[in-house]
């Protein structure tokens, strides 16, 4: 197929306004810049440019040199599993995801990046970098300090997640899409096909990949140690624990707790995360602590249209959390999957 062609279909396949609407939340939770390029390099939709480094790839005189003019871009990739990776100037990171057609066909690129990986390199040698291409150093520099130093396992988690809510979402569209050619349904009956595509494709064994890597992204942001994510089964009213970290794996198995019942159970009643932190807030709450080496835990309701579907619990056994800092951060992240319940 022909750029040309290549793009023209990107363009079509994509809904912007939807695409754009679950791509800004992970920007801001994760504080990384996102965007989507065709096959050749070209925006289909912009990074945030007053974010996260966004004017290194929008303005090439600053020279990141991430869509060069004398090369094809898609060679600049490096192949792994999942992504692509390439490695630009001033040692920054991007990473895409490929955005395929359920025939397996590469319309566009989810571009994550630029990130730093590990470690940020001197001052000088980021200065020696721009003033080799004639680009502005202090321009370079504050964008840079927008810059998130990534981990390699943290970034792993990041890409994992966005994959699969990519597969998911293009899996959904293209069913969608093709009931919405053949039977010409009004906008209403689109949305509850869509919803309804939704559950299908979660209700597999991919959900509990999906939830793993929640969890492991959730864990890392919180800076805690061990958690669980519990999912409510609508019949028995009851929820089960399908992913989980730092736990004994013999304990919980086979626990259910009926909503109401219980820490989770409470806060899956209530629908507001609970901040336990030394000591419960209530004498209720207290007499069901049963492990005291536990210093802080926060049980997060998982909600869909202010409907429970789950529970996202988080704990640690130091005091250096960033609970607090990061309870939007949760929730936004929460609600990248909202729609599959």
């Amino acid at each position: 197929m022909s750029d040309d062609k290549n793009r023209q279909k990107a363009q079509e396949f994509i809904m912007k306004d939807k695409w754009w609407d679950m791509l800004s939340r992970f920007i801001e939770v994760l504080r990384i810049n996102i965007y989507i390029v065709d096959r050749s390099g070209n925006f289909i939709l912009p990074p945030e440019e007053s974010k996260y480094g966004g004017q290194l790839i929008t303005h090439p005189q600053l020279g990141l040199d991430l869509f060069r003019d004398d090369d094809d871009f898609e060679r600049q990739l490096v192949e792994h599993t999942n992504y692509l990776e390439t490695i630009n100037r001033y040692d920054l990171y991007s990473y895409a995801i490929p955005l395929r057609t359920v025939e397996d066909e590469i319309l566009a690129y989810v571009m994550v990046g630029p990130i730093i990986l590990n470690k940020r390199l001197d001052v000088s040698k980021y200065q020696e970098l721009a003033k080799a291409v004639g680009a502005d150093e202090e321009t370079v520099m504050n964008e840079i300090n927008e810059i998130r130093v990534v981990s390699n396992i943290m970034m792993n988690s990041i890409i994992n997640l966005l994959t699969e809510i990519v597969r998911d979402s293009i899996e959904i569209q293209s069913s969608q899409s093709a009931t919405v050619n053949e039977n010409a349904v009004t906008e209403k009956v689109w949305e509850k096909e869509f919803a309804s595509i939704a559950n299908e494709i979660y209700s597999t064994v991919r959900i509990d990949e999906l939830l793993i890597t929640l969890l492991d992204v959730a864990l890392k942001m919180t800076n805690t140690h061990g958690g669980s994510v519990m999912m409510l089964d609508a019949n028995t009213n009851e929820l089960s624990i399908k992913a989980s970290k730092g736990l004994d794996d013999l304990k919980i198995q086979g626990v259910k707790i009926k909503i109401g019942e219980g820490i989770s159970g409470m806060v899956a009643k209530g629908k507001e995360p609970l901040i336990i932190d030394g000591h419960a807030p209530d004498r209720s709450v207290r007499k069901m602590l049963r492990r005291p080496e536990i210093k802080k835990s926060v049980v997060f309701p998982l909600l869909s249209k202010n409907r429970v579907y789950g529970v996202l619990n988080l704990h640690t056994h130091e005091s250096s959390d960033r609970i607090n800092a990061n309870l939007d951060n949760l929730r936004y992240l929460t609600q990248l999957l909202s729609s599959a319940f």
